[in-house]
């Protein structure tokens, strides 16, 4: 069981934010900002995790794919929004690939991937 001491110990940034009410919280920056981040955006993406898990397995691409085709596949979606293509739905693609390139790139630099799928 935890002891109450360690319970109450909560993180603190250094900051803290007062409100009107009289209620304090830890300070919000460099924390980023979700409630900014557009739903359009997020529905997009999330759909396209969905239409890949059921194409190719849940979480397939955490099994590692080359950095370059994220890249190469970002890059071609973008083309296809600048042509005004509306086959699918370009810009949740752009998203996915972009969010897959980063969070490989993350378990590349900790060890969870290998070295060689950082390829460009």
């Amino acid at each position: 069981m935890i002891s109450s001491e360690k319970r109450c110990k909560l993180p603190s940034s250094g900051g803290m934010t007062n409100f009107s009410t009289g209620a304090v919280r830890d300070a919000m920056e460099g924390k980023g900002l979700p409630s900014l981040i557009p739903t359009c955006a997020l529905k997009s993406i999330a759909k396209r995790f969905e239409d890949g898990a059921t194409k190719y397995g849940r979480d397939n691409w955490l099994k590692g794919i080359p950095i370059s085709r994220y890249c190469d596949a970002a890059n071609r979606h973008l083309w296809a929004l600048r042509d005004g293509h509306t086959d699918e739905d370009h810009f949740g693609a752009v998203l996915w690939n972009i969010a897959c390139w980063q969070k490989t790139k993350e378990m590349i630099d900790n060890g969870t991937l290998p070295e060689e799928l950082n390829d460009i």
